[in-house]
């Protein structure tokens, strides 16, 4: 006959359990990952994207230091709050913290808005010259590269 108490493992004190044990309890810092979902590895999307913009700007500087600046903060502008938007939806993982998540992805989406119309208008009233199609080009460019790199990290 099996004896089950001998097959699963029972957790009698905090420290068993993996937790740090101080006067006022267990921290909640501590405590183990409740899923075994590991994230995806999008959080490297915005370096994919660095990556392929600063060297193009540097480029575009000996022909154009407008145009090179112009595309830098158009990249920029899409870098940014899509990066916030990735901190914000993937700072939670598990089926027992949805309403985090989704309240997280609602915050995320909400900021990255925001950020981008902040940055565009910034753009527009404080930077003078700027080529306002390389600006626009490049912030299009960097969604394309976003989606791209996504569909390579995640490999569909």
């Amino acid at each position: 006959m099996l004896n089950i108490n001998s097959t699963i493992p029972i957790m009698r004190t905090p420290s068993e359990a993996g937790l740090k044990v101080s006067p006022t309890g267990p921290e909640k810092r501590c405590r183990p990952r409740m899923t075994t979902i590991s994230l995806p590895p999008v959080k490297r999307v915005a370096l994919y994207q660095l990556a392929i913009l600063l060297p193009v700007c540097v480029v575009l500087l000996f022909w154009s230091s407008v145009l090179a600046y112009s595309v830098l903060i158009g990249g920029l502008i899409q870098i940014f709050p899509q990066a916030w938007f990735t901190r914000q939806a993937y700072r939670y993982a598990g089926a027992r913290k949805v309403q985090s998540i989704v309240r997280a992805m609602y915050w995320g989406e909400t900021g990255k808005i925001v950020l981008t119309t902040v940055l565009f208008t910034v753009s527009f009233i404080m930077v003078k010259p700027l080529s306002i199609s390389a600006l626009f080009s490049s912030f299009v460019v960097m969604i394309l590269v976003q989606y791209l790199a996504v569909m390579v990290l995640l490999k569909h």
